[in-house]
């Protein structure tokens, strides 16, 4: 049975990992900005890809950019009342390229310090909806690739949260059913689980709620109030619609 958190728990949670990341001594500082980097880079790549730039141009302004936050302490600067944080690391981005078309031939490629290992292929592919679409802007390849990722990060937590209950079977039979809210075949779906229909149907119930909470949970972690949340839980929607 999958079991449901209460959104109290919430302000506990929010903005967690960025204030861990601004403390650049600290020995968890390190595992902190690779969260955080885990988490943006894509949505980053996608912009510098949509913007023009090639696969490893946009690879080596990331890293240098993701440098430059911990090299400068940019984080520090970094609080939950200044509203959305992927909107800060946007506009950090954009002035980052400013930075560098100033200083254009004495960067070469290859020469920053690797924060994280970018993967140029599974980026490529995670990016290829808005580099073939003719109509999507450098700042919506960011948004719809940071939406995506938010989805992806709950999809992970989730099936980690069943297979710690040893029910990843279970997971991976009903995980089709989180995409939608149409009719499901029910009695295939407890023929194969050895449930019965009505138990299938509060199953991928209580799976469907899990899921938003743990999607509303990722939205939360970087937005700086409960008016923010809504907010951005609208926008999110709204990104995934286009």
């Amino acid at each position: 049975m999958v079991e449901t958190q209460k959104h109290a728990e919430f302000p506990a949670t929010k903005w967690s990992v960025i204030i861990r990341a601004t403390a650049v001594t600290s020995p968890i500082s390190r595992e902190a900005l690779e969260d955080l980097c885990r988490l943006y880079w894509p949505p980053l790549y996608a912009f510098l890809r949509r913007s023009g730039q090639t696969p490893h141009e946009a690879q080596d302004l990331v890293q240098g950019y993701l440098a430059r936050l911990l090299e400068r302490e940019d984080l520090a600067t970094v609080s939950p009342d200044k509203g959305r944080f992927r909107s800060y690391l946007l506009a950090g981005l954009r002035n980052y390229l400013v930075s560098e078309a100033r200083q254009a031939g004495t960067l070469k490629r290859g020469g920053r310090a690797e924060i994280i290992s970018l993967d140029i292929e599974n980026a490529e592919a995670l990016c290829r909806a808005s580099l073939t679409d003719d109509g999507a802007t450098p700042d919506l390849a960011f948004d719809r690739r940071w939406a995506e990722t938010i989805l992806d990060q709950a999809l992970e937590k989730l099936r980690q949260e069943n297979i710690a209950r040893g029910k990843e079977r279970f997971y991976e039979t009903l995980k089709p059913c989180l995409a939608t809210d149409a009719a499901d075949d029910y009695a295939s779906l407890g023929r194969e689980l050895a449930m019965t229909p009505g138990a299938i149907a509060v199953a991928i119930h209580r799976l469907r709620l899990r899921f938003r909470e743990l999607v509303r949970s990722a939205v939360a972690d970087t937005v700086g109030s409960e008016t923010d949340i809504e907010e951005e839980m609208r926008n999110f929607l709204a990104i995934l619609s286009l």
